[in-house]
């Protein structure tokens, strides 16, 4: 904005009733322009202040509007007439774009614009499914689609890596001259850049090191460990969580260090819960022996008011006895709540007072334990299939803290056995808990299956009221390019004609259109498409749908599917 807006601005402010508007005076085109106007409004020149309602019957409404008439001026003169500075010698002159080596989508074609809806839109497996097509045939973005493409992946992370090859050289070369667009850590050839890490900011770190974790760990670690100290908490969390991706025991002294030492309490929370998925781990040990201690008071028949064991070892004796006599008949053993807290457990992130109002201090002791130890842990130390220690979790007076820790352990490591196991004890059995999260439900213990299973209970499940649950938040959640199984897609469009015969307003059946949309196979959207609006209901008078919200949902699917299966059809 120039100084003549920001005068204009400043009386603005001030008010036109209490004084009329003054035009700077300038000998330009613009400042000539502007005294006309100013003589043509009140009679006088500019730098003259009218008074207001003066024999000319000027009124401050008149002046407002005066205001606001060469404020227009100059900023339509300002945009016109805009003419760069001329470069300096100092100035930094951005590097030549590199040859593009890859075919591009032809402009000025009905495709291009395709791609120009799919971008400027929020529906990412569309956008996903957009991008893999390039992908697939080693083709780049024209120059149009760049800014369009570089704002979507400004909120969408997982796209990052796919528009980093389909954006070619032009586009990255384009992203690294914007702050808001340098986000790639890959180059066009999908190798990682060096100076995403040296030079970019928090999110291009971050993809750089997890680009790096999932090629090479090692060197990923190494990197992290040299350059940790220059971190803050929220960098050293963030880039810590990626540790996930080729955990090993090689990560096992880097992560008991930060456990150790580190000052961020969420970064030490990080480190704990990745050595809890190292069944071989010190951690996992030492969470271990205080757990086999607490068995061996319940091998003892320990009451509340009777002492705890006076060290590990001899708990470890005392709970290996137990073992022993359970294995040859008797009931088997879960722990019991220490009785006292011991402030060396500090040093494991084992907190003294409980957030949570279902746990006394004890139990929160017992869950902490239990939750830190990996579930191969349970079924080895206390025998038994998860199901049969659910089933005895039943019977234990600590049974919220031992099925809460399960569940947290469960949800950290997606194991398929246990999660079978709560899926057959039922909806309302209280393991479904995880305290600090949300409870585990049917979706998210179906999605820990394997991929053939979770589509015959699926399959078992579907009808027109868990429709929208499967659809909208099992599927959704599958890896990109997820397609329902024949089978199951035929179920779907069953249950979906049921729920299509409904008279009352159905506020899923939009999202549940746009899911199944996007789940159906391309080659099966024509024919459901065509079903569907055979089958829709119409009224019996006019020939006009019913309800709003079936329209909807039907345009809403008719949308997503003519552009998945234009895509199919231009590149097929």
């Amino acid at each position: 904005m120039n100084a003549a807006l920001r005068l204009l601005g400043a009386q603005a402010l001030l008010g036109t009733a209490r004084r009329a508007p003054e035009f700077p005076a300038a000998d330009t085109p613009t400042g000539r322009l502007l005294q006309d106007l100013a003589v043509s409004g009140f009679g006088k020149s500019a730098g003259e202040s009218p008074a207001l309602n003066d024999a000319a019957g000027n009124s401050s409404d008149d002046s407002a509007r005066l205001l606001l008439r060469g404020a227009g001026v100059l900023a339509v003169c300002e945009l016109a007439a805009y003419v760069p500075e001329a470069a300096r010698s100092d100035d930094v002159v951005p590097p030549l774009c590199p040859a593009e080596s890859c075919s591009m989508l032809p402009e000025g074609e009905p495709i291009t614009d395709l791609y120009r809806n799919i971008f400027s839109g929020k529906v990412i497996p569309l956008q996903w499914e957009a991008l893999r097509y390039l992908a697939e045939r080693r083709m780049v973005l024209p120059p149009s689609l760049l800014v369009p493409a570089l704002n979507m992946a400004r909120w969408n992370v997982s796209l990052r890596p796919m528009l980093a090859r389909a954006a070619g050289e032009r586009g990255l070369w384009l992203a690294a001259l914007n702050p808001d667009w340098n986000m790639f850590a890959l180059s066009s050839s999908g190798e990682l850049a060096p100076e995403a890490w040296e030079y970019g900011r928090p999110t291009r770190r971050k993809a750089y090191f997890k680009a790096a974790r999932g090629e090479d760990p090692a060197g990923a670690r190494a990197l992290f460990m040299q350059d940790m100290h220059s971190m803050d908490a929220t960098e050293r969390q963030a880039l810590l969580e990626l540790f996930s991706d080729g955990l090993s025991m090689e990560d096992e002294d880097l992560l008991e260090q930060v456990l150790r030492k580190d000052r961020g309490r969420e970064v030490r929370r990080t480190a704990a819960g990745l050595l809890s998925r190292l069944p071989r781990s010190r951690y996992v040990a030492r969470m271990g022996e205080r757990l086999l201690a607490c068995m061996a008071n319940a091998a003892q028949g320990t009451s509340e008011h009777e002492p705890a064991a006076p060290s590990w070892k001899e708990g470890i004796r005392h709970a290996a006895s137990g073992l022993l006599k359970r294995l040859r008949g008797e009931k088997g053993i879960l722990p019991v709540a220490p009785e006292k807290y011991d402030p060396s457990w500090a040093a494991d992130f084992i907190s003294e007072k409980s957030p949570f109002r279902q746990f006394g201090p004890r139990a929160y002791w017992l869950y902490q334990m239990a939750v830190s130890v990996p579930l191969a842990w349970w079924t080895e130390y206390c025998g038994g299939t998860p199901a049969e220690l659910l089933a005895l979790s039943e019977h234990s007076e600590w049974k919220s803290a031992l099925q809460g820790a399960w569940c947290g352990a469960l949800r950290r490591e997606a194991e398929p056995q246990w999660a079978r196991a709560l899926l057959e004890s039922g909806t309302k059995n209280a393991a479904w808990e995880c305290p600090g999260s949300e409870r585990l439900d049917q979706a998210e213990l179906i999605r820990m299956l394997p991929p053939e299973e979770r589509e015959l209970k699926r399959i078992v499940r579907i009808s027109p009221e868990t429709l929208g649950e499967i659809l909208t938040r099992e599927i959704t959640a599958e890896e990109e390019g997820y397609q329902l199984s024949p089978e199951l897609a035929k179920r779907a469009i069953a249950a979906l004609r049921a729920r299509m015969s409904r008279k009352e307003r159905d506020y899923e059946f939009c999202p549940i259109m746009e899911a199944l949309a996007l789940a159906l196979p391309v080659d099966m959207l024509a024919g459901v498409q065509d079903e569907i609006l055979r089958d829709r209901p119409r009224s019996s008078s006019e020939n006009t749908i019913e309800r709003p919200w079936l329209s909807e949902g039907i345009a809403g699917f008719s949308a997503i599917a003519l552009q998945r299966r234009t895509l199919h059809s231009y590149f097929s």
